[in-house]
């Protein structure tokens, strides 16, 4: 998968203590979807899969938003996610008392193989 210049430059402008989480999720999106295309659409990096969104993710004035856009994925870690679902296919990744943020990077992690299977 080619980089884009653009999410480099989204990842790079981000918040610094926001950074390091951003550059984990395109890791794994990049990892989890390899054929994939990487894009920058509605002001946020977009991974696509025959020209379908499969993932996203962003940052907004509450944290780093993950997402998943596939909902039967998501409505699979409903139960776990808990109140980190955030609409249909969005998962916030701020840490809680219910999710650490290495349990949010797991559970992202589980999502992105579920996700793999579909591509």
């Amino acid at each position: 998968m080619k980089k884009s210049k653009e999410v480099d430059a989204y990842i790079a402008a981000a918040p610094e203590e926001h950074q390091p989480l951003l550059k984990k999720l395109r890791a794994a999106v990049r990892k989890a979807l390899p054929s994939a295309e990487e894009t920058f659409e509605s002001k946020m990096p977009v991974y696509k899969v025959n020209g379908e969104w499969f993932s996203a993710f962003a940052w907004r004035a509450k944290g780093v938003m993950f997402y998943i856009c596939r909902t039967g994925v998501v409505d699979g870690f409903a139960a776990r996610l808990g109140k980190h679902r955030s609409g249909k296919s969005c998962i916030e990744m701020k840490p809680s008392k219910a999710l650490s943020s290495a349990e949010l990077e797991s559970l992202a992690t589980e999502m992105l193989a579920a996700l793999g299977k579909l591509a």
